[in-house]
This record gives C-alpha cells, sequence and structure tokens, in this order.
C-alpha cells in the first residue's frame, strides 16, 4: 500500500512548454513506478500552464509558479517544494520510458542496503538522443562512472539531467543548483552539482537507456562566450584546495570542455575557425586527446564545414546520423 506522502517528487521545471510537456508529463506519469508525485515549475511563462495542468486532472501533479528566474532556480523552487524523500528531475522536453524512476530508486535501495555508513548522494543513467518527432539519432550516450567518482566527474560530465535521482537531504547539504544567470546566460549548473555530491557520496548508475534526449529547434541556445567563463569558473571553483594528485587532473578537465566548446563553436555559432582553435588548446592541454575519437571528429567536422560551408556540413553530419542509426553505433 502506498503511503499518503509520495516517496520521490518528480521536478520539472518549465517555461512555456506545452509544445513537449504533455507527452513528458504522460511518460511520468505512465511509468511503472507509482509512488510519487509531480512538481511542473511554472518559471514565469505565458501559457497558464496551471489551467492546463488542472485540465490533466491527475491529483499527483502540482504546480507552483514563480517570476522568471531560469531553470536553475526553478528546480531548486521544485525542491523546496518537494514532498518526498527522494527527488528526480526531468526536464519539460524529454521522455521518460516505463521502467524510468523504477530502476533508478530499485539502484538507489539496492546500494544502499550494501552500505548504511557510506551514503548513496546521485543515481543516474544513460539516455538516447533523437529528433523533434522521436526518431532516433543513433546516438547513446552509457558511461560507467560508478562509485568514489569525483575525479571521473571533474574531467567529464556523464550525467544526463532527466535521469537523475537523489535524496532530498542530500540536496539540501550541499547546496542544490547555483544560479547564476546574471553572471552567466548559458551556465554548467548540473555539472557542477554532481562534482559537489561526488566529493563527499557515493554515486550509483543504471546501465540501461533511461530518457530519451529531444534535439529540437527550441531547446536552449548555447552562447559559446557565457558557456566558456562559465566552465573556467567551473574548473577553478572544483580545483581549488585539492590534493596535488588531483590538480593533476586539471589539464585533462581543461581539454575535455575545450572539446565540448569546439562542438559548440561549431554546431550553435558555425564558426569552424574557433572550433579549431579550442581543438588545438585542447591538444596543447592533454595531448592524451590524440587517441579520443571525439577529437578528430571534431577536426573533421570544422574542415568540412571551413571547405563546404553549412549546407555541406550538414549533409555530413545527416549522413554520420543516418550510419549511426543503421549501425547501431554508441558514444561515451
Amino acid at each position: 500500500m502506498e503511503s499518503t506522502t509520495p516517496r520521490v517528487t518528480v521536478v520539472i521545471p518549465c517555461y512555456n512548454s506545452l509544445r513537449f510537456l504533455p507527452e513528458t508529463l504522460s511518460a511520468v506519469l505512465d511509468g511503472s513506478y507509482t509512488d510519487l508525485e509531480v512538481v511542473l515549475v511554472d518559471d514565469g511563462g505565458e501559457d497558464d500552464l496551471a489551467s492546463w495542468a488542472t485540465a490533466v486532472g491527475d491529483e499527483r501533479v502540482r504546480v507552483v509558479r514563480q517570476a522568471n528566474a531560469g531553470v536553475a532556480a526553478a528546480r531548486n523552487r521544485g525542491v523546496a517544494d518537494a514532498r518526498g524523500e527522494l527527488v528526480a528531475f526531468c526536464d519539460s522536453d524529454d521522455l521518460w520510458l516505463p521502467h524510468t524512476l523504477a530502476a533508478m530508486v530499485g539502484r538507489f535501495d539496492e546500494l544502499s542496503a550494501e552500505s548504511a555508513a557510506d551514503p548513496v548522494g546521485l543515481v543516474y543513467g544513460w539516455y538516447q538522443v533523437v529528433l523533434s518527432d522521436g526518431t532516433p539519432t543513433g546516438r547513446v550516450e552509457a558511461f560507467e562512472a560508478e562509485g568514489d567518482v569525483w575525479e571521473q566527474f571533474v574531467t567529464a560530465n556523464p550525467v544526463g539531467m532527466s535521469a537523475t535521482l537523489l535524496p532530498r537531504q542530500v540536496f539540501e547539504d550541499v547546496g542544490g543548483f547555483e544560479v547564476n544567470r546574471d553572471e552567466f546566460p548559458i551556465d554548467v549548473e548540473d555539472w557542477d552539482l554532481w562534482i559537489r555530491i561526488a566529493a563527499s557520496h557515493r554515486v550509483g548508475l543504471v546501465r540501461d537507456v533511461l530518457y530519451l534526449y529531444r534535439r529540437h529547434d527550441s531547446n536552449s541556445s548555447t552562447a559559446v562566450d557565457s558557456l566558456d567563463a562559465a566552465y573556467r569558473r567551473l574548473l577553478a571553483k572544483s580545483f581549488d584546495g585539492q590534493p596535488v594528485d588531483r590538480l593533476a587532473l586539471r589539464p585533462s578537465a581543461t581539454a575535455h570542455i575545450e572539446k565540448i566548446l569546439g562542438w559548440q563553436s561549431l554546431n550553435d555559432e558555425r564558426d569552424a575557425q574557433r572550433a579549431l582553435a579550442y581543438r588545438r588548446s585542447a591538444r596543447r592541454h592533454d595531448p592524451a586527446m590524440l587517441a579520443s575519437a571525439d577529437y578528430w571528429r571534431l577536426g573533421a567536422a570544422a574542415r568540412a564545414m571551413a571547405l563546404l560551408g553549412d549546407r555541406g556540413y550538414e549533409s555530413i553530419r545527416s549522413a554520420a546520423g543516418s550510419a549511426r542509426r543503421l549501425l547501431g553505433l554508441r558514444r561515451s
């Protein structure tokens, strides 16, 4: 028998989200795990989310509204209003699978039973990238970091936002998401939180695809300058005061973010020369980049854009996606 207080609160930040939210919410509510509530945080949108949610007619769904403050503040507000012992996050355009929440709760319980003295701070899983209509791109993000993972988390962010579960008390203890929108219009507050959690807690992994990340023209835009500054701040903050052995990881972490910034320069700003500059800097910071397939893909993609322009680049990108779908390739 389910308790009157749900064990899990699912927080979904919303801002004029009704294009995809109906499908997202249905996927959450129709999942196999039912001891939950859903808090929709209306971050100052104009789409009358409250009336729509009332029409859904499910008592497990609540709406809280705030003046527009950004996604980090919206998630913090959702947790502040949560009743569940555990909190899960899902973005308003992503799609859970029927087993998503059950798998995360099950993994949390399994790891917690192994050692009460070594608390679990976060459980996450894999995700698949799809187009706006749900068509798979052939790309699956599948990482293997589990346990004591601070060193792995500080050099790469393996955690997809919409497949995360954590104790509400842990979220509160580490301070939640930092709200830096005034300084960084595009921030990396999720990665920052995972690193802070990993500094003092075990991390659990569900080795299965738990959600579909929908790629579409309304995804948050990326301002590369803002993202660059946010990443640099994240590195400075994460490595501040760390012992020498951990400081040795900073070049690798720097190279990783520069590779990310290279891809963002290419995909969002169509700036092949900037992408190649980030790629060169990544290699200077960490020569091990030469062993990374993604490093070589970035170089090939940037040169294709420089030579062929947007149309040629998109043709190559489309062909690569078709090959991935055909061959079932996985990137991690």
